[in-house]
């Protein structure tokens, strides 16, 4: 028979040391509680309980008598239940929700269905979960950024539905990011939010899509990151720093790799080279490349050699992208002279050259030796020329690839190459 008794949870205390005071339902061997909203000191209750054992209820205080009062409530309910229904039948839980909204007047079934169906619905819990279910850490951080910018913009965005994220809130959204970000970096932020609403959108978690009505902050072109050719053999023969050639030479090894992202260049082991070729997965987008590793790009690797890495720098740093903004620094240096007072002299040859440009200065001076645009995206791997080319000519395509890179490496070494130019994929 279904029974009720008070039991002080005295699992979590708030503060001043009190108690949360509920009801116990215990019911064919199984138990369900129901808050009071009332709180005792562990004296407190030990006192009440000997009260109501021992003394009459006009000495009882005004706390033990709500206590007492509000449990009577519930076993004059459980009583009046007991012969309405056979509460043989029911669950501990069932039983315990008709008690509550017959003492109480909620339908605790239906509020439980209520918060469950607001929650389903709130925005930023699900956009957090797309964000970690993104496959690399760079994408992730990348959708973080959109996180922090959305909590800085909107107090309650904890609380915002995906109804609430409309199209007025998109352009607020946008007005905000103004302030102090460019237009392709709101781009990339709504792509993001855009991109988590189809997701949902797909999972059935809404069917609002705010982007029907509210256009993306227009791309617009960025400055150059690539450098000449008349630039990258500049760079190749400068008389850097000491300091400097290390950096300067793993750049001149991502451009001989075809602008391998240094990322993948660092991480990469020893049996990644197969048959004179540099096999591996990128990192942003797990695509499997293959390179031919030319003679110049060899004596580098050999020169900076590691052991469990293929080159040496991970060796000593525990952290790629340390290492890369070191790199990033130097390479922005080089031109500069430093007195032995830290003083600066001379010009830097390209205060803005990053890691990055490696890839862009190897697309531009292929273009400049008019290599076909879809050889091109080919060799870098672009999307685009993927979908528009069938695997019947992947071997050809990496012989042409081959020859490509061997013409850009040519032009920069000053030689005529032998390298045959290849016409357009079809």
């Amino acid at each position: 028979m279904a029974k009720f008794s008070f039991y002080l949870d005295t699992r979590k205390a708030v503060e001043g040391g009190v108690y949360p005071l509920v009801l116990n339902l215990a019911h064919q061997s199984k138990a369900s509680r129901i808050p009071l909203g009332m709180r005792f000191t562990k004296d407190e209750w030990e006192a009440a309980v000997l009260s109501m054992a021992n003394d009459p209820r006009n000495k009882w205080t005004a706390k033990t008598e709500e206590a007492y009062s509000a449990k009577a409530q519930y076993d004059v309910n459980l009583s009046r239940l007991a012969k309405e229904e056979a509460l043989e039948e029911l669950t501990v839980n069932e039983i315990r929700d008709k008690l509550v909204e017959m003492v109480t007047g909620v339908n605790k079934a239906k509020s439980r269905e209520k918060r469950a169906k607001a929650k389903k619905s709130l925005f930023l819990p699900h956009y957090r979960v797309f964000m970690a279910s993104r496959a690399t850490a760079g994408t992730r951080e990348m959708y973080n950024r959109t996180l922090k910018k959305m909590l800085e913009y909107d107090a309650d965005i904890e609380t915002r539905t995906y109804e609430e994220i409309d199209k007025d809130w998109l352009t607020g959204f946008n007005l905000h990011l103004e302030k102090t970000t460019c237009a392709n970096i709101r781009n990339m932020h709504f792509r993001n939010i855009r991109a988590a609403f189809n997701a949902a959108i797909d999972d059935d978690l809404t069917t609002c899509d705010p982007f029907r009505k509210f256009k993306l902050p227009k791309l617009e072109e960025t400055r150059k990151r690539a450098l000449t050719l008349e630039q990258i053999q500049m760079l190749k023969c400068y008389p850097c720093e000491p300091w400097q050639e290390e950096y300067r030479d793993l750049f001149m090894l991502q451009f001989y790799l075809i602008g391998v992202n240094l990322v993948d260049l660092l991480t990469a082991k020893p049996e990644d080279i197969v048959n004179g070729r540099f096999e591996y997965r990128r990192d942003k987008t797990h695509k499997l490349y293959s390179i031919k590793i030319e003679k110049e790009a060899m004596d580098i690797i050999e020169k900076y050699r590691g052991k469990d890495y293929l080159l040496s720098p991970m060796e000593r740093y525990t952290n790629h992208k340390n290492y890369m903004q070191h790199m990033n620094r130097a390479l922005q240096r080089i031109g500069l002279h430093y007195t032995t007072s830290q003083e600066k002299k001379g010009l830097a040859l390209f205060p803005d050259i990053t890691t990055y440009w490696s890839r862009h200065t190897w697309a531009t001076v292929a273009s400049s030796l008019d290599i076909p645009m879809e050889l091109i995206g080919r060799a870098l791997g672009h999307s685009w020329v993927n979908k528009t080319i069938t695997s019947v000519y992947i071997d050809f395509d990496t012989r042409k690839v081959d020859d490509a890179n061997r013409m850009v490496i040519d032009a920069v070494l000053g030689k005529k190459s032998k390298a045959r130019k290849k016409k357009a994929v079809a």
